[in-house]
């Protein structure tokens, strides 16, 4: 299962929608604050459960049999982002997620409220995934060999 974070929000919104043009609804699901919000999600046969990355135990339940997990950053510039995300790559991790995407930020520097986003912490025994190193606007993590998983390359199966 691919569990997307943030699908209410206008960017993990259209992924999903994307998403759905290419795997069964079944293998979708989405993790947002607000469940009525995504609920056309739901009515499609995606799985929707509440989540947040200040809500640990919620944020594992939203997880739960995620393969994959799409983690949107957090978008408030007075919020933690680091120990935030930190939060959800630790409840992608719990849930045995094979893989984790993470989008970070656009023109993330220095001198922005989100160069945190520099910071996001690599989950033990996880390596970056193929192809997401020098990208500035997301980075992934891949379990490593020898852990007994690996990437797809980048498709969504």
């Amino acid at each position: 299962m691919i569990v997307i974070t943030g699908a209410t929000g206008a960017l993990n919104g259209a992924t999903v929608e994307h998403l759905l043009k290419r795997v069964p609804a079944e293998r979708i699901g989405v993790s947002v604050r607000d469940v009525a919000k995504a609920q056309h999600f739901a009515d499609q046969g995606v799985r929707v459960r509440q989540g947040s990355y200040e809500d640990p135990a919620a944020l594992r339940h939203s997880f739960e049999r995620a393969e994959k997990v799409l983690l949107v950053s957090s978008n408030d510039p007075h919020a933690d982002g680091v120990g935030l995300h930190r939060v959800g790559i630790e409840a992608a991790v719990a849930a045995g997620a094979q893989r984790i995407l993470y989008t970070s930020h656009q023109n993330s520097r220095m001198d922005t409220p989100f160069r945190q986003a520099r910071s996001t912490p690599r989950p033990s025994g996880f390596s970056p995934s193929p192809g997401s190193r020098g990208r500035r606007c997301g980075t992934g993590f891949t379990r490593t060999a020898s852990v007994g998983c690996s990437g797809t390359g980048g498709r969504p199966g």
